[in-house]
Protein backbone atom coordinates (compact mmCIF):
# COMPACT_ATOMS: atom_id res chain seq x y z
CA UNK A 1 0.00 0.00 0.00
CA UNK A 2 1.37 3.42 -0.96
CA UNK A 3 1.58 6.54 1.15
CA UNK A 4 -1.62 8.37 1.89
CA UNK A 5 -1.99 11.83 0.39
CA UNK A 6 -2.17 14.73 2.81
CA UNK A 7 -5.47 16.55 2.31
CA UNK A 8 -6.41 20.16 2.97
CA UNK A 9 -8.62 20.83 6.00
CA UNK A 10 -8.84 24.59 6.54
CA UNK A 11 -10.90 24.09 9.70
CA UNK A 12 -8.33 21.89 11.43
CA UNK A 13 -6.89 23.04 14.72
CA UNK A 14 -3.06 22.94 14.62
CA UNK A 15 -2.96 22.87 18.44
CA UNK A 16 -5.16 19.78 18.73
CA UNK A 17 -4.31 16.56 16.89
CA UNK A 18 -7.83 15.26 17.48
CA UNK A 19 -9.65 18.14 15.79
CA UNK A 20 -10.12 17.56 12.10
CA UNK A 21 -12.92 17.21 9.58
CA UNK A 22 -14.23 13.85 8.40
CA UNK A 23 -13.39 14.72 4.79
CA UNK A 24 -10.60 16.61 3.06
CA UNK A 25 -11.50 19.56 0.91
CA UNK A 26 -11.43 17.30 -2.14
CA UNK A 27 -14.09 15.05 -0.59
CA UNK A 28 -11.77 12.19 0.38
CA UNK A 29 -12.44 10.54 3.74
CA UNK A 30 -9.69 11.48 6.20
CA UNK A 31 -7.99 8.58 7.94
CA UNK A 32 -5.76 8.97 11.01
CA UNK A 33 -5.01 12.64 10.58
CA UNK A 34 -3.87 12.62 6.96
CA UNK A 35 -5.00 16.23 6.70
CA UNK A 36 -3.60 19.63 7.55
CA UNK A 37 -4.55 23.28 7.48
CA UNK A 38 -1.02 24.11 6.28
CA UNK A 39 -1.11 24.46 2.50
CA UNK A 40 2.62 23.79 2.22
CA UNK A 41 2.12 20.25 3.53
CA UNK A 42 -0.80 19.32 1.24
CA UNK A 43 0.06 16.88 -1.56
CA UNK A 44 -3.45 15.95 -2.77
CA UNK A 45 -3.77 17.40 -6.27
CA UNK A 46 -7.55 17.82 -5.97
CA UNK A 47 -7.19 19.77 -2.72
CA UNK A 48 -4.45 21.97 -4.19
CA UNK A 49 -6.73 22.88 -7.11
CA UNK A 50 -9.39 24.00 -4.63
CA UNK A 51 -7.23 26.31 -2.47
CA UNK A 52 -8.85 29.51 -3.80
CA UNK A 53 -12.36 28.11 -3.35
CA UNK A 54 -11.49 26.92 0.15
CA UNK A 55 -10.01 30.31 1.08
CA UNK A 56 -13.15 32.10 -0.08
CA UNK A 57 -15.43 29.74 1.85
CA UNK A 58 -13.24 29.95 4.94
CA UNK A 59 -13.32 33.75 4.81
CA UNK A 60 -17.10 33.68 4.43
CA UNK A 61 -17.41 31.36 7.44
CA UNK A 62 -15.15 33.58 9.55
CA UNK A 63 -17.06 36.71 8.52
CA UNK A 64 -20.30 35.02 9.51
CA UNK A 65 -18.85 34.08 12.90
CA UNK A 66 -17.62 37.62 13.45
CA UNK A 67 -21.03 39.01 12.49
CA UNK A 68 -22.70 36.67 14.99
CA UNK A 69 -20.24 37.69 17.71
CA UNK A 70 -20.77 41.38 16.96
CA UNK A 71 -24.53 40.83 17.14
CA UNK A 72 -24.11 39.35 20.62
CA UNK A 73 -21.86 42.24 21.71
CA UNK A 74 -24.40 44.76 20.43
CA UNK A 75 -27.21 42.95 22.26
CA UNK A 76 -25.27 42.88 25.54
CA UNK A 77 -24.32 46.56 25.26
CA UNK A 78 -27.98 47.43 24.72
CA UNK A 79 -29.04 45.33 27.72
CA UNK A 80 -26.40 46.92 29.93
CA UNK A 81 -27.45 50.40 28.80
CA UNK A 82 -31.09 49.64 29.64
CA UNK A 83 -30.11 48.35 33.12
CA UNK A 84 -27.95 51.42 33.79
CA UNK A 85 -30.81 53.74 32.86
CA UNK A 86 -33.13 52.17 35.43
Amino acid sequence: MGNLATHYDPFSNPNDDETFSDYGYCGTYIIDGNSTGDKDLVCCKKCIKKFKQADAELQQARNSQLKDMQGFVDFMEKELTIKEEK
